[in-house]
């Protein structure tokens, strides 16, 4: 699972996502084992991530066990279980704080670039 991890971690980078963070959380919590963090731009970025994302996804044949995507929503969520995108627009990943909520956390991953 980890590979499929730190391959969508490069596909948002690939697809000019910021400040990527992948956080392992096993031995934090039963919910899953890994988030995997970015920022975006714009609702159109954001559209265009969660397709890319689903298309990625289903070349393993892994689906989602639940999706929170609302296009205009500071925050999207994709739950494949193991692990768990959050997309953010700035002001939400500002808001919501999750690297700092999970701090303790061991980083696999970090992209600070804004690829932009």
């Amino acid at each position: 699972m980890n590979s499929v991890v730190l391959l969508t971690a490069e596909l948002l980078r690939d697809n000019k996502a910021r400040d990527i963070l992948v956080l392992n959380l096993q031995g934090h919590t039963s919910i899953t084992d890994y988030f995997i963090i970015c920022t975006v731009t714009s609702s159109v970025q954001t559209k265009a991530l969660v397709r890319n994302i689903e298309e990625f996804m289903g070349r393993y044949d892994v689906k989602p066990m639940s999706r929170h995507v609302q296009i205009d929503s500071p925050w999207v969520l994709l739950d494949y279980n193991h692990f768990i995108i959050h997309i953010f627009l700035q002001e939400g990943r500002n808001f919501y704080g999750l690297e700092k909520l999970w701090c303790d956390a061991e980083v696999l991953y970090s992209h600070e670039g804004n690829n932009l």
